[in-house]
C-alpha cells in the first residue's frame, strides 16, 4: 500500500500513566522514570500502568465508516 492510499484521520490521544502501588499520577514518562530509578522509592515498573485514550472527531469517524464499507464491498466481490 503506498503513502498516498493511507486516509490520514486527526484525533486526540490522552495519556495517563499512573502508580497503582501509591495512586500518584505522573505528568510524563520523564516524571515515571525518575521515580522508578529513585532508590528512595520503591516504586518498580510492574507498578506502572498507562492508559491511552483515543478521541475521534463524528467527521473522522465517518471517513473511516465510508472506508469499511469500500472495504468489505471490495472483499465481498473477491469471494463471489
Amino acid at each position: 500500500m503506498a503513502n498516498e492510499d493511507i486516509t490520514k484521520i486527526n484525533c486526540t490521544t490522552t495519556v495517563t500513566i499512573l502508580n497503582t502501588f501509591t495512586g500518584k499520577v505522573y505528568k510524563d514518562e520523564a516524571e515515571r522514570d525518575e521515580d522508578i530509578n529513585n532508590p528512595n522509592t520503591g516504586t518498580t515498573k510492574d507498578h506502572i500502568k498507562q492508559d491511552i485514550l483515543v478521541q475521534v472527531s463524528p467527521k473522522g469517524l465517518n471517513v473511516l465508516n465510508k472506508l469499511m464499507k469500500a472495504q468489505n464491498k471490495t472483499n465481498d466481490k473477491s469471494k463471489a
